[in-house]
């Protein structure tokens, strides 16, 4: 990355809207905004100007905020054009800063410089890129207190304890006899445990995190005319498939998102499974296995009135069994039943009448339940495989078999603690490399 050069993109969504934002960055913002305004505002004052071609004739007429570095997102001196939204305009003005020596931004490149000029670590600077992804209110709650340094904090505190160990455990090594080592590196097993299972515990919220972050694919199964489609009207709300008494409507995927537990679902109604009559019908069966193998969660449909299904009569062979199954019972209106939930044959099945909207609960509690994604008030860390990798890393290096391991190699102890130390500091950002920060900050918008 060149900082010396000062760096310009459209900050809001393409396409026309009321307003649009451009920001500048860099050392010569302030002269480039004063070129193109004759006059900037006092610093943090939004103040209305007629913006100007190298010509002099009128761009637009709107605001402009000057933010003196480094009290700046970035650092650095910044402005900020708000603009009609009109792409005629806004072109006009970004190609009247170039001409006056700006140059395009890349992906994510004010919140990279924002990190290198220390005003965000890098959790906190993927948490900007997160506040803007997230559609549920979980999502949103997690990418805020990562934006406040919540999760650093933890991360920071529980490497500093493992500092700590390190640091005695070295001294040791470097300056005790031999005799005495072990002895003198015992009494740094229950530190070690304790950071030990920090981390753990940490590793736990991130897998959550990450099931938050992405959200689940949760796949309707069964064979034809059991309700698929009925199911995934009534949990979406609204009708997304057609549904006909007709067995085999449903020929391709069909996918619609809903929210549980504050994690985005994603439901997908599937042809159903059965010897296929056509050609057509076949491709649909195809793309259902498909989608079987790709999913975090199979919801196997089956009619009330039906026994409960072995789904090895409707999957090849060669397919393998989904890891994770509810059993969904339907249509039990039609034996007066009431909706239920209870285990079968070792397997969670609920019993609803989807037409009826009679025992949705249920099965929404299920799954947040089969997938750990109940809400119990706690914020996970929206995690990358970044994440999960690094954290994996440093509880590996930290999970002795038993204290012994611990104390009677010292040396390759101090080396494990060293290996997980710096993966705790590669989440935050202090210890890592300029091809991961190009990794990270090329996934951001432009803008940002």
């Amino acid at each position: 990355m060149n900082a010396t050069q000062t760096i310009a993109a459209v900050a809001t969504a393409s396409g026309r809207g009321a307003i649009g934002i451009v920001r500048l960055s860099g050392d010569r913002a302030r002269d480039i905004a004063t070129r193109i305004v004759k006059q900037l505002p006092p610093p943090r004052y939004a103040a209305l100007r007629h913006f100007y071609r190298e010509d002099k004739d009128t761009i637009d007429r709107g605001l402009i905020i000057y933010f003196p570095g480094p009290a700046s997102y970035t650092g650095e001196d910044m402005v900020e054009f708000h603009t009609h939204g009109g792409p005629a305009v806004i072109r006009e003005l970004m190609q009247t800063l170039y001409a006056a020596g700006a140059v395009p931004a890349r992906p994510g490149e004010f919140t990279e410089r924002a990190f290198l000029n220390g005003k965000l670590d890098l959790l906190q600077a993927e948490a900007v890129a997160d506040l803007i992804s997230v559609s549920t209110q979980r999502g949103l709650r997690s990418a805020n207190l990562a934006i406040t340094g919540h999760f650093s904090n933890t991360i920071n505190s529980i490497a500093a304890q493992l500092k700590n160990i390190r640091a005695e455990l070295e001294a040791t090594i470097d300056f005790g006899d031999e005799a005495s080592v072990n002895v003198e590196v015992d009494h740094l097993i229950n530190p070690l445990l304790s950071v030990t299972a920090d981390v753990s515990l940490l590793l736990e919220r991130a897998h959550k995190g990450a099931r938050l972050a992405r959200g689940v694919r949760v796949v309707l199964v069964g064979p034809p005319n059991v309700g698929k489609s009925t199911l995934l009207n009534a949990l979406s709300g609204q009708e997304r498939a057609i549904v006909s008494d007709v067995p085999g409507t449903t020929r391709d995927v069909l996918s619609t998102e809903i929210d549980i537990g504050g994690v985005l679902i994603t439901l997908l109604d599937t042809a159903g499974l059965r010897v296929a009559r056509e050609e057509i019908e076949r491709e649909g069966i195809r793309r259902a296995l498909k989608e079987v193998q790709a999913a975090d969660l199979i919801l196997w449909l089956y009619e009330a009135t039906e026994a409960f299904p072995n789904i090895r009569d409707f999957l090849p062979e060669e397919e393998a069994l989904p890891d994770t199954i509810i059993y969904v019972r339907t249509k039990i209106d039609a034996l007066g039943e009431l909706p239920d939930s209870r285990v079968v044959q070792g397997c969670q099945e609920i019993s609803l009448a989807a037409r009826h909207a009679k025992g949705l609960d249920l099965l929404r509690d299920a799954i947040a339940h089969a997938m750990a994604i109940e809400d119990e008030g706690d914020c996970p860390l929206l995690a990358r495989e970044r994440h999960l990798q690094a954290l994996a890393t440093a509880h590996k290096m930290l999970s002795f078999t038993s204290p012994a391991d611990f104390v009677n190699d010292p040396a390759e102890s101090a080396e494990r603690l060293r290996i997980a130390h710096d993966a705790l500091r590669e989440l935050t950002g202090e210890f890592t490399t300029e091809d991961l920060l190009g990794e990270i900050f090329s996934k951001f918008c432009i803008g940002k």
